[in-house]
């Protein structure tokens, strides 16, 4: 850590080669935020939520990016690094990026007092596989602009995150030595992948009619060896801004499917995410924010008795039938305390319900009813 940060100062202020540098960060402050939730003790929390940390280097027609993850764990290996590309303008409409990076797929714009559902923004868990497209082997060719009125992102990607292969009946490396196939997979941070055992394909396409307005739609497809089936997904966007006013939405449509030594094993699962969010800005210094988003998740669950091949014989595959329904809302007033910091006093109220199948009980009806949570709290964000 100390060796990279005297690389970066040193980058910083070296420029005999005509290198251009930039630093810029985001921090965000939990400063009190009292929560309730069914069945749990009410909890009152304080600390950092976020802290983002980029370096932008550029030369010529390339540059690159360094995104450090430091809110993550930093003990695993090629972990220190959210991001690191390397990018090529040869002309103006055309940009080419490889490394490790987030694929252009998701809008997720970010809540009052929590992110994103698919960034992990719920205080009561949702049940969605499809998460931000972030932390991917990656090579992306982008061309267009405002000027044209369209942007489109083509990406081929992989996780960097993957399984350790070894010899046993599950194929790879568990948490569970004595019976792997009763473990979760183990994952590690990879700086580089073989596409033969994970790709992935992602486009998108983004469309810009008049000035403030922007619409974008979006797919993925991806295979993994390991998997029962592949992935796919399909996500629909925009934002529209006139005066004072800002409007932004999104609906994300996903199949997912794993393999049953998974953390969170599914056979396969409908997914589909929504979002619809406005801004008013009530006066130069202060702005009204309103936030919606649901999550509803059909899951059918891998049956121990009847795997693939015979492969991953895991307790918890029990076959059964989940639906889990997620809600949230929130709404809070944001003040410009200066150029680049504001405050920030929201509520939040969220619901779930869920709703199983039980294979082992012949599939009688299961209901397991609603539950539901909500906070109060206050926060600071710091750009830089």
């Amino acid at each position: 850590m100390k060796n990279l940060s005297f690389l970066i100062l040193a980058l910083l202020s070296f420029n005999s080669f005509a290198l251009d540098t930039e630093v810029k960060g985001f921090v965000a402050l939990n400063t009190l935020t009292f929560e309730k939730v069914d069945h749990r003790e009410q909890t009152l929390k304080m600390g950092i939520g976020t802290i983002d940390l980029k370096f932008y280097f550029n030369h010529e027609d390339f540059g690159a990016k360094i995104k450090l993850d430091l809110d993550g764990r930093l003990e695993e290996s090629n972990n220190l690094y959210e991001e690191a590309l390397i990018t090529w303008n040869p002309q103006r409409d055309w940009k080419f990026s490889m490394g490790k990076g987030k694929i252009r797929f998701h809008q997720m714009s970010y809540g009052i007092l929590e992110s994103h559902y698919g960034d992990g923004g719920s205080i009561l868990g949702t049940t969605h596989g499809l998460r931000d497209q972030d932390r991917k082997i990656m090579t992306e060719v982008a061309y267009g602009g405002y000027k044209k009125g369209f942007r489109n992102y083509f990406s081929i990607y992989a996780d960097a995150a993957q399984p350790s292969a070894t010899n046993n009946n599950v194929g790879y490396t568990t948490d569970n030595p004595t019976d792997p196939g009763k473990g979760n997979l183990v994952y590690s941070s990879e700086k580089e992948i073989d596409t033969k055992q994970d790709w992935g394909i992602s486009n998108k396409f983004e469309f810009y009619p008049r000035r403030g307005f922007t619409v974008g739609i979006g797919g993925l497809y991806r295979d993994r060896d390991i998997d029962y089936n592949e992935n796919w997904a399909l996500d629909f966007s925009g934002k529209y801004k006139s005066g004072d006013w800002e409007i932004i939405w999104e609906y994300v449509y996903a199949y997912v499917s794993n393999n049953p030594n998974d953390r969170f094993a599914v056979e396969h699962q409908h997914e589909q995410l929504g979002q619809f969010q406005f801004l008013y800005q009530m006066t130069n210094i202060t702005k009204f924010q309103f936030n919606t988003e649901f999550a509803l998740v059909n899951t059918q669950q891998y049956n121990k008795d009847n795997l693939p091949n015979g492969i991953g014989n895991k307790s918890p595959n029990y076959g059964d039938k989940v639906e889990t329904n997620n809600y949230k809302a929130e709404v809070g007033v944001l003040w410009k305390l200066a150029q680049r910091v504001n405050f920030k006093v929201g509520f939040l109220y969220e619901r779930k319900y869920e709703w199983k199948a039980q294979a082992s009980n012949n599939y009688i009806v299961g209901y397991e009813g609603f539950k539901d949570g909500w906070e109060i709290g206050s926060g600071i964000n710091f750009w830089f």
